[in-house]
């Protein structure tokens, strides 16, 4: 089997419309789940780009870049950065998903400013009893209608999880749109939520994918055996974001502040201290958003977690193509001197690295965080 080949297109942000292909070298670039994705690579200039404008090709904010494996487009995002090196020709190129877009946008209805300094406090965008999916779905759409806001992400389904949220974001709050859908993804049953890219003539299709709460395969879930289609993995374990007892703050000042408390006493006599996190939800408004919160936090942090990390083959079942965020999994891990007794149980994939251009198609897979030690 030919291995897989990457091309990379560059396009125009405000209409997709595709304006070079370009070739790239030491091409880096993610795909996790609930965040932004991040691309890396060098374009080398020369005799064979001399017909090109790479200055007006690579201008931040304003094109976007598409990596395709084979005719499938994988990722795409915006350019938020380039730096030249005019002694060996060589554009350094970053960029972001689309996430990153909206991680520069506020939550605010669309408005008209009309020079008075308290207008744009005055403003709300509320949602009472609504699916969380229509919520997430709308805070794009909203964004997207100010005027100079359309980046042409589009929802990928209209499916609902069937949750219902009370959400209200203020005006004197300027929330940053891309931290209001982390929030969402994070609260208790949350959805998962990635900002991708399907095929589409004559460019990609910008989309926003949500699950009902979960994205992931259908069917069985892969299988992982070091040895096999693991080549290597790094077991990471991490006690510094362990809280037993979880602060969420609402909207207010000195007395006025509304706290939720959640507290796992249990840990106590199994020898470990009192740790404490606290968290900010400006938009959570009653009692009870704010102790799904905090419960949810304490609950993500209620032990030191590892986060394996795995180097999979991307030539062989289940191919770079098939995995997807969000995608369920069973690791076998052999018994080796770090697991004595061997490893073996489910994982979830929340990450997904790609270094396309080396000898052989290698993936690294970043699961979500596992219980490590007592449960």
């Amino acid at each position: 089997m030919a291995p897989p080949v990457y091309t990379y297109l560059i396009a125009d942000l405000a209409t997709n419309t595709i304006l070079e292909e370009i070739s790239l070298t030491g091409v880096k670039f993610n795909k996790p789940l609930n965040d932004s994705g991040k691309f890396a690579a060098n374009w080398k200039l020369g005799p064979k780009t001399s017909h090109l404008d790479p200055y007006d090709l690579t201008m931040p904010a304003r094109r976007v870049i598409y990596a395709f494996r084979d005719d499938r487009p994988m990722w795409g995002g915006i350019i938020w950065t380039r730096s030249y090196d005019s002694t060996n020709q060589v554009v350094q190129i970053g960029a972001g998903e689309w996430w990153s877009y909206f991680d520069h946008r506020k939550v605010l209805p669309t408005f008209t400013y009309g020079g008075t300094l308290t207008q744009v406090a005055a403003l709300t965008e509320s949602y009472r009893s609504t699916d969380q999916n229509t919520i997430a779905r709308q805070l794009v759409a909203t964004a997207q209608a100010h005027a100079g806001g359309n980046i042409l992400v589009t929802p990928a389904d209209t499916d609902v999880s069937g949750i219902l949220r009370d959400r209200s974001y203020s005006g004197y709050d300027l929330t940053d749109l891309g931290d209001a859908l982390r929030n969402l993804c994070n609260v208790i049953d949350g959805p998962d939520m990635v900002f991708d890219v399907l095929p589409g003539s004559p460019a990609p299709r910008r989309v926003i994918r949500i699950g009902t709460p979960r994205l992931g395969q259908q069917g069985s879930s892969w299988v992982w055996e070091m040895g096999g289609n693991v080549t290597a993995y790094k077991w990471p374990s991490d006690g510094t974001r362990m809280a037993t007892r979880a602060y969420a703050t609402g909207q207010g000042i000195e007395l006025g502040l509304p706290i939720a408390v959640a507290e796992d006493t249990s840990k106590y006599s199994m020898g470990f201290p009192l740790l404490e996190l606290e968290r900010q939800y400006s938009s959570a408004e009653d009692a009870g958003t704010l102790a799904g919160h905090a419960a949810s936090d304490q609950q993500a942090a209620r032990m030191p977690v590892a986060l394996p990390q795995l180097v999979v083959r991307g030539d062989i079942p289940p191919t770079a193509a098939d995995i997807d965020r969000g995608d369920d999994g069973w690791l076998v891990i052999p018994p080796d001197p770090f697991h004595r007794a061997g490893f073996e149980g489910p994982v979830r994939v929340i990450d997904m690295e790609f270094n396309p251009g080396t000898n052989a198609e290698r993936v690294i897979l970043t699961m979500a965080p596992l219980l490590d030690g007592v449960a």
